[in-house]
């Protein structure tokens, strides 16, 4: 019995000292540069430290152990990164080296080894080659392999407590641009936590929601942006288009004096609350805010369509009271809804036309305006519109800058 203990006492010496002997070999061929064989010593030492019959390393050594490999990795995967063409496609790189030599030094500053400082600024090494080449992907288009190396730089980064807010906000953008948006919003909701007055983590987790057709999610972020955001316009579009999508007018409309209020000469507000005043059957109110949408913009074209729009249909509504007027009506109420009919088409010319000057070959502005001008007994300026209909569009814009000259 005492023949079989000795054995195994000498078994575990003699193996304890060849882990030692690897790990010695691989740091000086380290050293003399020899790399493939400092590879293959260091793997001869992993092999045997991870036999859980074998006798552990001391604290010293196994620091040794840990660090040299992440060096021994690390040196491999820069060899091959520092030799690949300018244009850095990466197809042919190993990041397997990286994430073994990331690793190794993780094992040794988690250890709080005698290497681990050394291996701490290693890490950080470790990352920024991980960062270069989620960016290097990023502009190949390659957004799936991209957020992978975004991630490993987040992931070695948050292992030493170190806040990588940007590697994070490009995982987040590229996780978008791979359609991956479950972590678009994973991302970009540890980045809204780090830091929530930076707008465009809002936007990316507003805008991950809504491509999930989240709506509730979507909604929610968009209260906490404008809670922690409340200046913010672009936060306030955010908001408006959401109940735009939803078809909230209520809500909208309280949105919508919000963001007006917060940006008074924004013209595409202006706008949004005419129409959501249209919808409503408030036509008053409609025009106003299509009318401040013009001061603002003159050349605002949906806004001028909108409101010629607006007394066109009104008009429309006079004319067909007119046609159904009884047979003993009087003259004095034709009349009366003529002259209604009339003036509201007036109102809407000045529109019509500014919506030709802005766009000559429109040829649906050009045939309403032709109408209207019959209509309105303007019968030279209807033919001016039928001339122009049936001119080339290469044509037109010379034709309507005449017109209007005169």
């Amino acid at each position: 019995m005492k023949n079989i203990v000795y054995l195994l006492l000498i078994i575990c010496c003699v193996n304890s000292f060849a882990q030692k002997q690897d790990v010695v070999s691989a740091i000086m061929d380290f050293k003399d540069g020899e790399f493939m064989s400092a590879k293959e010593a260091i793997d001869n030492a992993t092999l045997k430290i991870e036999n859980l019959n074998n006798k552990p390393l001391k604290p010293k050594r196994m620091s040794d152990y840990h660090h040299y490999k992440g060096q021994i990795y690390l040196m491999l995967f820069e060899k091959k990164w520092f030799s690949e063409s300018d244009d850095k496609s990466h197809q042919t790189l190993d990041f397997e080296l990286l994430e073994i030599a990331s690793n190794a030094f993780l094992d040794d500053v988690s250890l709080e080894g005698s290497n681990s400082k050394e291996s701490y600024i290693k890490l950080d090494r470790c990352a920024r080659l991980y960062q270069d080449a989620g960016y290097k992907e990023y502009e190949q288009k390659a957004y799936i392999s991209s957020e992978d190396k975004f991630s490993n730089a987040i992931r070695i980064n948050s292992a030493i407590n170190v806040v990588d807010s940007l590697n994070m906000f490009y995982a987040a953008v590229t996780a978008f641009l791979a359609e991956d948006y479950q972590q678009a919003v994973s991302w970009s909701s540890k980045l809204v936590k780090i830091n929530p007055l930076d707008v465009r983590y809002h936007e990316r987790l507003i805008d991950s929601y809504e491509e999930l057709g989240d709506l509730d999610g979507q909604l929610i972020a968009i209260k906490n942006a404008r809670e922690a955001i409340p200046q913010s316009k672009n936060i306030i579009l955010k908001e408006v288009n959401y109940y735009i999508s939803i078809r909230d007018n209520k809500l909208l409309l309280q949105s919508l004096d919000n963001a007006v209020g917060e940006d008074p000469k924004n013209p595409v507000l202006h706008f949004v609350l005419g129409s959501t005043y249209s919808n409503l059957g408030n036509l008053d109110k409609a025009k106003s805010s299509y009318i401040t949408a013009l001061d603002i913009d003159p050349s605002y074209v949906d806004a001028c369509n909108n409101l010629a729009a607006i007394y066109l249909d009104e008009a429309n509504v006079f004319i067909e009271k007119k046609n159904t007027l009884p047979i003993n009506a009087s003259q004095k109420q034709y009349n009366n809804l003529s002259n209604k009919i009339k003036n509201l088409r007036e109102q809407a010319l000045p529109y019509l036309e500014k919506v030709l000057l802005l766009q000559p070959t429109d040829n649906v502005i050009i045939e309403t305006l032709k109408q209207i001008y019959y209509q309105l007994e303007m019968d030279q300026k209807s033919l001016e519109m039928k001339k122009l209909m049936d001119l080339p569009d290469d044509q037109k814009k010379g034709f309507v800058d005449n017109y209007f000259a005169n």
